[in-house]
């Protein structure tokens, strides 16, 4: 066998292809939770936290700025990685953000917390844009973009109904450890997936 073809054999298949997309749905889903928590569970974080309207915006105001200033560098950061350590890496890195929700304290604590998860999920959209146009084939990237927006818009629609499930037996805090869990959980399962498939999109 040929290095050629032992490259091409290792190239993901049509159906992993569609599982990777799968991957890829859950992991924009998992984001949207992670970052709408702090709005859904507002009520019962300010009841104990003391926080007022003027707080919350002001986290508000780091994370958007956060965002913003790290997708200067994660779009380059995530061609470097490529697909396979992209993703998990992007994923585990905003997951253990939000778990830090969980035991902070004080609005300086958060802000800092807002402002690693704001600057993790900048990789949100990179990593979709690159993990799409390396699965698929030319013909299928719209509809893959299309799918992944799709799920991400019912993600969103749906988070408000999943937190309150998830802060109903673990409190608020809980429902920030428990998001991030599931975060990791998914990097794990990405990594064990992925073995011995060769994406090609590493830059040099």
């Amino acid at each position: 066998m040929t290095s050629s073809t032992r490259a091409e054999s290792s190239e993901p298949s049509l159906r992993m292809r569609w599982i990777l997309f799968g991957f890829l749905a859950v992991s924009g889903v998992l984001a949207l939770v992670d970052r709408q928590i702090i709005s859904v569970l507002k009520p019962e974080m300010a009841a104990e936290l003391g926080w007022s309207d003027d707080d919350y915006g002001t986290l508000g105001a780091w994370f958007q700025g956060a965002t913003a200033v790290a997708l200067l560098a994660a779009g380059p950061l995530v061609d470097k990685l490529g697909v396979k350590w992209a993703n998990p890496i992007a994923v585990f890195s905003w997951s253990v953000a939000a778990m830090f929700h969980g035991w902070a304290h004080s609005l300086v604590q958060f802000t800092l917390c807002r402002i690693g998860l704001g600057a993790t999920e900048a990789a949100v959209t990179p990593t979709a844009v690159k993990t799409i146009a390396t699965i698929f084939p030319p013909h299928m990237r719209s509809t893959g973009v299309g799918l992944q927006n799709a799920i991400a818009s019912f993600g969103a629609i749906s988070a408000p109904f999943i937190i309150p499930l998830i802060a109903a037996p673990f409190g608020w805090r809980g429902a920030f450890l428990v998001a991030g869990a599931m975060g990791i959980a998914w990097s794990i399962g990405w990594l064990l997936v992925t073995r011995g498939v060769n994406f090609g999109d590493t830059a040099a």
